[in-house]
């Protein structure tokens, strides 16, 4: 083995060992594997479970050691064998000491235990192996370090180094472990196991490698399992790229192998198998789930299942023509065989089970029909029980349903009845007349019957039209029937003829047949009449009839598969495919578009995969396809050079660009920028057209820009994600030359052959690039390069700079290359497979690589939330993209599964319950709000969680981290704009020696949502301002706080029982994740903080047993986490398909919850809990259809649905942000009436029984609701719904608190207001204001009070004590940045006589604002006296003079204005310290010398005192 691991191989195949000794069936990894290891617990040191392929058969409960033994040698490249010779630095004594090994202090009970074993089973003792020193000429490269094999160095010559085995001490009679001489240097980590009887050494392990213990049998004791000693290890360096796998095959689009016998039913008649290429697929007739076999090397040509659909076989053909013999239901492969030499055609389960028969073709060219034995297929074995060669022609087979001994075969002019007889397959021919032997045989089937002695009848088809009949037991022809065409089913054009037979099949009570001409026939057992007639365009190629004959599976030549039921004389197509290669792709929002070399161009659904549209130009072969951002069109290029731009609603061609001279290698539309198109040929010019009208304009036409080759196709212009710039290779093979798509002006060129290896050597050839992709991130924009010596090169899109480089990437050419999203991976396609790749392209990194392609991969592509890949070669394949490490964890509990079907690889996704059900409108007045009933026709059928689970197993959501815009609606929580930062170094103070305590907070966070909590019951009241809950005591206004988050507070939640609240922030600055601090509300103590959210928490609800908590991310990232409240541990978690506004849970029912947000989405929600097994819940989900009235608006446009809520145990009322009221039925989720209650956003909901309360901009509503509580969706009359209170409020409503009467109640506004509302009294009393942004300055008044100014353009005077507000002004559509208040009285500023020393007087205000201009206020008569404008730059900064005589005011650009508040007039302009802003300024009464720094100036003016202002250079 050390001879082998010192080379090279491209391919292994075998290793011979010795004489006697060859190992066959090598297989190379580059992970490694052990058969202890499992899924998901992979160790630090990269070891992962066996793969499928390579799983063993075992018998059921078979421990794996007792039946294999496991040997790794070494474990890793930079472990070394015992016998490799290694050069070291002699000693300068003549003779070598050795140092005994010293007895390691401590093993593991395991190694201890395995020692023992061994040395029981051992007949041999230990004993110490004299060394020898050794001369060498050349010394031998080391196996740490296999790259030194490649680069020859000088070595001196005649080295002497040791080969002694170290000294051994005995720890007991027969196993010791010692250490290598010295006891230090390179030999200090080597460990010998050895025979002191023998005098040999056995085995030479390294730290961490697993020593196997293979035991011989003794005629005392019988053979025991292998055991293994474990050694310390070293830690790798490298690590696996995570998650693993970042990737899961969802779907296939293809069908067809090699082949005649391409298709077939499981036993039940649910689910259909087919080959894709070397891919084999059952897919659920009715879900469209699919399932895959892979391990096919070449394509697969025929499958079948037995009779209990338990075993399912397969086989390939080409050179190797393996047979493989699958478990269906579990999916693994148990034996694999090959005794065709090539062109295996056909293969067929016994009625039996027990046999399997295949016919190929042997070395000679021969058929040869083959029988295998399955009695021991589940221990991996499939031996032969007979074979015959033969010289006739064989075109089908069938084996006898009744006797699993005999099958027969027909050729083009023969029919061969077979029997298998004492290990041998013996034939007898049957004699045809002359009329089938010219017309030509085309099938053979059985069927049973009671005719025949046999039991069964054998009938052959021709091309002629003649069913002939055969006697098994007779071995002759019965009868012959001419079939033709009946003339009742045919159009009266096509005359009643002879129908040319080309495929046929039986059932218990029908025959069909298809035929040259399109048709499948169904006949009477007898083929006295067609039953049943179905045309195709296109010629079929197979019919099978499932086991109770009640449908039937038809396959076409153009790569579809369709399905007849014969009962209901009904025709679906099951799939439809390419039936050639597939040359380009693109995506869409929800649309993917391919084009073929068999000429068509195809339009797919991306989220069922079904075909919608098929274009196709005569004579052309598309080649290149590319969708505009609007989806609506799309552009394709063909092999002679045109370009066609295509209409995917009007499905018709809309116009023609300039045709070039050659095959299109290269189209794309470029995104951000509206119908911007370019494209280029194999000649490389390049052109650039622009949408002008109804047409498109031609802009630019670059000749030489790209690379003349056509293995540049179909990625040979690649665009930015913004649509900025476009690269391509060219005009050389060595350049890669970047282009911006205004005018294909040349931005960037990089010559990639300059590029040296990260040693600095040049590359050892001439470097020439072959695929670009950009790759774009949050934070950089970088250019990806594959070149043809097999390196991927990352360079700066700007600069051209190289940032890293990789080698190798594919043994063979690089045919695509594409980056992530979010930037964080690289994926590249070559050698049929494709590797994903950090985008940072460490070498310490593994990649990950996929199969199941047969040939060139042509096109990679993401779809637009970058949750899902799709890859287009021989067939198309829809991947899951995974990509994060939290995302894997999320995967492993998908709640989109049940456990029993996580080894499926891919879903379909929901199928609504309740189809093609109109719901009612209600047309409605504003005026008296009254709905009047609209009639409907249709049933109804009840959701339940059985309805629920069948809907949510269908759908396999791949919504984690897809990007949503900013969502329109008000009631979403967007996150205010942050001016600063916590400081970097903060102290926190121990309990007790705080020098500063927070007594009170005035002000309401009217961003936030649901951010209040009032609890009539206990009189509890809770609300938000910025990051500290205020919990004030209603009675005495006294405030106690809740201080741990550091971000905003978004939202709050309190249990029913009052005892825990729930408050959350988002995650920016000093948060690495949100916030969701768990208060007691007993002690006011945070008991634990949950971290799962990355961003702010939208929505926060406790069941109605509070057992559970419910927390919904924003628009940035929708997860929806269900925690248990009895350990604050994650029960559920999932993702949103869109950005939720509302959830709630239902209030009646435990364990159902709804949401509700963006493109009037809305959902139902089911949580099963598992009560033995917590970690076993299931989470079901149904999205019910919306009416197209409530859907849209006046305009058309889609609106948002954004606050919900349950008024009883059947009704769930909703709003909408066009102002609409809607009312559904929960038990089958339908919507009942819908009605116009306001003009704005409906933003809360609140209502019990017959009352309900809406808020929306500047308003509050009580409705009268009776008999909405009693109304269903089979009512014939609605009741009337009237505003029976109406109050007007400042702003938005964002929260609603009432009592159960709804009668009393606190509502917040957006405004930053808490309004005490009281529907019996019509009253509300502002409880809590504040500004609305930030508070720019704050100054002392005189007595118990303060002024406070804001960035809203208020001013607000409030009193200390009872943080009331007591006088405001505002000014609209400006920013107060500055306040002043005068040193003196009011009457000496304004010169006049004093009042009464009783009489309380405030002093003026000035306040300053960013449009240049300064008011002054009358505190006493609560009024603006005079504005003064002596700026045209924002005010920054305003003081009074020390006798108020004068008002000193600077700007950002740093003027200074000296005023007189009594004239208006500016006294003096200073312009000294212009453009840099004014921050500070002072008057003192001292007059000073005038002086300069150059932050702080000071000075002296005439009627001034002592004047000082700071400035920022």
């Amino acid at each position: 083995m050390a001879v082998y691991m010192r080379r090279s191989f491209s391919h292994v195949k075998c290793i011979r060992l010795c004489a006697c000794l060859k190992v066959k069936n090598i297989l190379t990894s580059d992970m490694y594997f052990s058969p202890d290891a499992t899924v998901g617990r992979e160790s630090e040191s990269g070891i992962h479970p066996f793969p499928r392929q390579l799983k063993f058969p075992l018998r059921p409960g078979e421990p794996w050691h007792d039946r294999y033994s496991f040997v790794m040698f070494p474990q890793s490249s930079s472990k070394t064998p015992y016998d490799t010779i290694r050069q070291i630095t002699p000693r300068p004594t003549s003779s070598m000491t050795q140092k005994p090994a010293q007895k390691p202090a401590m093993r593991p009970a395991r190694q201890a235990a395995d020692h023992e074993d061994f040395a029981s089973g051992m007949d041999n003792t230990l004993q110490r192996v004299a060394g020898r020193n050794v001369d060498v000429s050349r010394a031998t490269a080391s196996m740490a370090d296999i790259s030194a094999l490649t680069n020859i160095q000088k070595m001196p010559s005649k080295i002497r180094i040791t080969a002694d085995l170290p000294e051994i001490n005995y720890a007991d009679d027969d196993f010791q472990t010692a250490e290598a001489p010295y006891g230090t240097g390179q030999f200090d980590h080597y460990s010998i196991v050895a025979d002191k009887n023998k005098k040999d050494v056995h085995i030479f392990a390294q730290p961490g490698e697993e020593v196997i213990v293979h035991r011989n049998s003794t005629s005392e004791a019988k053979m025991k399992a292998n055991k293994s000693v474990t050694l310390p290890a070293k830690r790798s360096t490298s690590k696996t790229l995570q998650p693993d796998p970042i990737m899961k095959l969802q779907r296939v689009i293809g069908f067809g192998g090699v082949g005649k016998g391409q298709a077939c039913w499981t036993t039940d008649g649910k689910s259909v198998v087919y080959p894709s290429h070397t891919l084999i697929v059952s897919i659920n007739v009715d879900t469209k789930r699919q399932r895959f076999f892979a391990g096919h090397t070449e394509k697969v040509s025929a499958v079948c299942l037995n009779a209990s659909s338990s075993l399912l076989a397969s086989g390939q053909t080409g050179a190797q023509s393996l047979v493989r013999v699958w478990g269906y239901k579990e999916g693994n492969c148990l034996a694999i065989v090959k005794t065709h030499d090539h062109g295996l055609c056909m293969l067929e389960f016994s009625v039996c089970g027990r046999s399997l028969c295949g016919i190929g073709k042997d070395a000679k060219g021969q058929n040869m029909i083959v029988v295998w034995n399955l009695t021991e297929v589940e221990r991996g074995m499939l031996t032969v029980t007979a074979k015959a060669h033969t010289d006739v022609d064989v075109i089908a087979a069938a084996l006898d349903p009744v006797d699993s001994a005999r099958l027969v075969t027909c050729g083009h002019d023969n029919v061969q009845l077979w029997r298998v007889r004492d290990g041998s397959l013996r034939c007898c021919s049957v004699s045809l007349r002359g009329g089938q032997k010219r017309a030509g045989i085309s099938d053979v089937c059985y069927k049973t019957t009671k005719e025949t002695a046999a039991g069964v009848t054998i009938y052959v088809s021709c091309l002629s039209g003649e069913v002939v009949r055969i006697d098994p037991d007779l071995a002759a022809v019965t009868s012959v029937q001419s079939l033709r065409s009946d003339p009742s089913l045919v159009e009266s054009r096509r005359p009643s003829s002879c129908i040319s037979i080309t495929a046929m099949a039986a059932s218990a009570s029908l025959f069909a047949t298809t035929s040259t001409d399109g048709f499948l026939r169904f006949w009477m057992p007898d083929f006295s009449r067609v039953l049943i007639e179905v045309e195709h365009e296109e010629p079929l190629l197979q019919v099978v009839f499932t086991q109770d004959g009640h449908r039937a599976l038809v396959s076409t030549a153009v790569g579809s598969l369709a399905i007849v039921d014969v009962a209901t004389d009904s025709y679906r197509t099951l799939l439809r495919a390419h039936t050639d290669e597939v040359l380009d792709m693109a995506v869409s929002e929800d649309l993917l578009g391919t084009v073929s070399a068999d000429g068509t161009i195809r339009i797919w659904s991306l989220e069922t995969s079904q075909q919608l549209y098929d274009f196709s130009i005569s004579g052309e072969v598309p080649c290149n396809i590319s969708f505009r951002s609007s989806s609506s069109e799309f552009a394709c290029g063909f092999l002679s050079g045109r370009v066609t731009v295509f209409s995917v609603p009007q499905a018709k061609a809309l116009t023609e660009l300039k045709q070039l001279r050659g095959q299109i290698t290269g189209l794309a539309y470029c995104a951000g920028h509206e119908g911007t198109l370019c494209y280029c040929d194999q000649f490389g010019t390049i052109t650039l057209y622009r949408t002008s009208g109804t047409g498109y304009r031609l802009i630019r036409g670059l000749p030489n820009a790209v690379y003349r080759h056509l293995e540049l196709a179909p990625n040979a212009l690649v665009v930015s994600r913004n649509g900025s710039h476009i690269a391509c290779v060219g005009p050389s093979e060595y350049v890669v030359t970047v282009m911006d798509t205004a005018a294909l002006n040349e931005v960037l060129r990089i010559d990639v052959s300059s590029v040296k290896l990260p040693s600095g050597a040049p590359y050892p050839a001439l470097d020439t690039a072959q695929q670009v992709a950009f790759l774009t991130s949050a934070s950089s924009h970088e250019l990806l390069v594959a070149t043809s010596g097999s390196r991927l090169l990352r360079f700066d899109a700007w600069s051209g700079k190289l940032l890293a480089q990789l080698q190798p990437v594919h043994t063979g050419a690089c045919t695509a290359v594409i980056a992530s999203v979010d930037g964080r991976y690289v994926l590249t396609a070559g050698d049929n497979c494709i590797k994903v790749w950090d985008s940072s392209l460490r070498t310490n990194v593994i990649p990950q690589m996929f199969i199941g392609h047969s040939s060139r991969i042509n096109s990679l592509c993401f779809t637009a939330d970058g949750a899902s890949l799709v890859s287009a070669g021989d067939s198309v394949f829809y991947w899951s993209f995974v990509r994060s490490r939290e995302q894997k964890s999320l995967d492993s509990n998908d709640v989109y599964r049940k456990p029993e079907l996580q080894s499926n690889a891919a879903s379909l996704s929901v199928h609504h319950l309740i189809d093609d059900i109109p719901c009612r409108d209600i047309s409605t007045s504003l005026n008296t709000r009254t709905a009047e009933l609209i009639t409907r026709q249709g049933n109804q059928r009840p959701v339940t969680p059985q309805n629920f689970r069948q809907a949510f197993e269908q759908k396999e959501e791949k919504e984690e981290g897809k990007q949503f815009s900013v969502p329109k609606a008000k009631k979403h929580f967007k996150k205010a704009m942050k001016q600063s930062s916590l400081a970097q170094r903060r102290y926190t103070a121990l309990a007790g020696q705080a020098g500063l305590k927070l007594n009170s907070v005035i002000g309401f966070n009217g961003n936030s949502r649901n951010n209040v909590v009032w609890h009539p019951e206990t009189g509890l009241f809770i609300y938000t301002s910025g990051c500290v809950a205020i919990v004030e005591d209603l009675k005495d206004g006294t405030q106690r706080h809740l201080m741990g988050h550091v971000e905003e507070i978004s939202t709050m939640a309190l249990q029913h029982d009052c005892q825990v609240l729930v408050s959350a922030s988002g995650s920016s600055g000093a948060a690495a994740c949100s916030q969701m601090c768990i208060w007691d509300m007993q002690s006011l103590a945070c008991r634990t903080v949950l971290s799962q959210h990355r961003t702010d928490v939208q929505s926060l609800d406790f069941c109605l047993d509070d057992r559970f908590l419910l927390s919904v991310g924003n628009y940035q990232d929708p997860k929806i986490i269900i925690w248990s409240t009895y350990d604050w541990t994650v029960t559920m978690t999932t993702h949103a398909s869109y950005p939720v506004h509302t959830a709630l849970w239902n209030p009646f029912r435990s364990c159902e919850f709804m949401t509700v947000g963006e493109q009037g989405r809305m959902t139902f929600w089911l949580l099963e809990e598992n009560h033995s097994n917590r970690t076993l819940a299931q989470l079901s989900m149904h999205e019910p259809d919306v009416p197209d009235e409530l859907l849209y608006n006046k305009l058309g446009n889609v609106v948002h649905f954004t606050s919900a809520c349950y008024i009883s145990d059947k009704h769930l009322c909703l709003g909408t942000s066009s102002g609409r009221l809607a009312l559904w039925d929960t038990t089958t989720n339908i919507c009942i009436m819908h009605w116009i209650a306001d003009e704005s956003e409906i933003g809360v909901i609140t209502g019990r029984s017959e009352r309900l309360v809406t808020g929306s901009q500047n308003r509050l509503c009580l409705w009268d609701a009776a008999g909405l509580t009693q109304l269903s969706d089979s009512s014939q009359t609605l009741p009337k719904v009237a505003v029976s209170g109406d109050m007007e409020l400042e702003g938005y409503v964002t929260t609603a608190n009432f009592d159960s009467a709804l009668v009393m109640g606190i509502v917040g506004t957006d405004t930053g207001t808490l309004w005490y509302i009281n529907w019996s009294e019509n009253v509300h009393i502002r409880l809590v204001s504040s500004h609305r942004d930030k508070v720019t300055a704050l100054v002392r008044c005189p007595g118990n009070g303060f002024i406070t100014s804001s960035k809203d353009g208020s001013i607000r005077v409030w009193t200390l004590a009872s943080r009331e507000l007591t006088m405001q002004f505002e000014v609209a559509g400006q920013s107060c940045n500055c306040i002043s208040l005068s040193p003196v009285n009011l009457d000496s500023v304004l010169m006049r006589p004093s009042p009464s020393k009783t009489q309380k007087w405030f002093p003026l205000l000035v306040a300053g604002y960013d449009n240049g201009s300064l008011r002054i206020f009358d505190l006493n008569k609560v009024e603006m006296i005079k504005k003064l404008v002596p700026h045209v730059a924002s005010v920054t900064v305003v003081m009074f003079s020390d006798d108020g005589q004068a008002i000193i005011s600077g700007t950002c650009k740093g003027n200074i204005a000296i005023s007189s508040p009594l004239t208006g007039i500016v006294i003096k302009h200073i312009n000294g310290q212009r453009g840099a802003a004014i921050t500070s300024i002072d008057c003192m009464a001292v007059s000073l010398l005038a002086f300069h720094h150059h932050r702080f100036f000071l000075g002296r003016f005439p009627g001034l005192p002592g004047l000082a202002f700071a400035s920022l250079q």
